[in-house]
């Protein structure tokens, strides 16, 4: 359950959650990105996987939906129990730098109507050992490559960077393990909607890539293993 507090670095969650995700020697971390105002399935995402999950990171392109999922945490407190206890998120070409929210992050008067949240440019964020350089990527010009993206990460002592903004799954190992989950809403180059299960146990790094299938039974979460693509071709 994550406690909706903004931490000085601009992540949600309690100053002993952050230090707890950073000391833990396997977590799983729920990657999203690119949601493009998909409030509903962002939510059913998180409910459904958020539990199983020590973190939940957003790369941005939809940081209404995001910030939809926290209120509904704070309003709800069944739901709230789904939402990892720490949250990461920056801010994509199509968002703002700050977002009205319901909920106090802790910059504001608790009798405000609406409060505001800061959404960073990147952010770092340490779990199990690694630490973790997230971005949007459209700075880092990831349409045309990773390499920016790497010296980067790098520079800030990170081994792992997650980013999204081309709307393809992608993993790249490396100095720099890198990481698109892909987009849950627009998918491009052929790939189908998705999102992914970032796994760390010890130096170890693995990601499980889900598809988002609509069925007759509803949506369905399948594990997939994209192929390498280019928008490029």
């Amino acid at each position: 359950m994550i406690i909706l507090k903004q931490s000085e670095h601009n992540l949600l969650g309690s100053k002993k959650d952050i230090a707890a995700l950073a000391a833990k020697e396997g977590v799983r971390i729920l990657v999203i990105s690119d949601s493009h105002g998909s409030r509903e399935l962002f939510r059913l995402i998180v409910e459904r996987n958020g539990p199983s999950c020590g973190a939940l990171v957003f790369c941005g392109d939809g940081a209404g939906d995001f910030v939809s999922c926290m209120d509904d945490a704070a309003a709800d407190s069944e739901f709230a129990e789904c939402v990892p206890p720490v949250a990461a998120f920056a801010e994509g070409n199509g968002d703002s730098d700050r977002f009205p929210a319901r909920f106090n992050p802790g910059k504001k008067q608790d009798d405000e109507v609406f409060h505001e949240l800061t959404i960073p440019h990147r952010q770092i964020l340490a779990a199990a050992g690694h630490t973790m350089y997230i971005v949007h990527g459209h700075e880092q010009g990831v349409y045309y490559g990773t390499e920016s993206l790497e010296e980067e990460a790098k520079a800030v002592g990170a081994d792992i960077a997650l980013y999204g903004h081309s709307h393809i799954t992608d993993e790249t190992r490396g100095d720099v393990y890198k990481m698109n989950p892909g987009s849950i809403a627009y998918p491009r180059g052929g790939t189908p909607p998705s999102f992914a299960i970032l796994e760390l146990e010890g130096r170890n790094i693995n990601t499980v890539f889900f598809r988002i299938d609509m069925t007759l039974k509803g949506i369905q979460f399948v594990p997939f293993s994209p192929e390498k693509v280019s928008l490029w071709i």
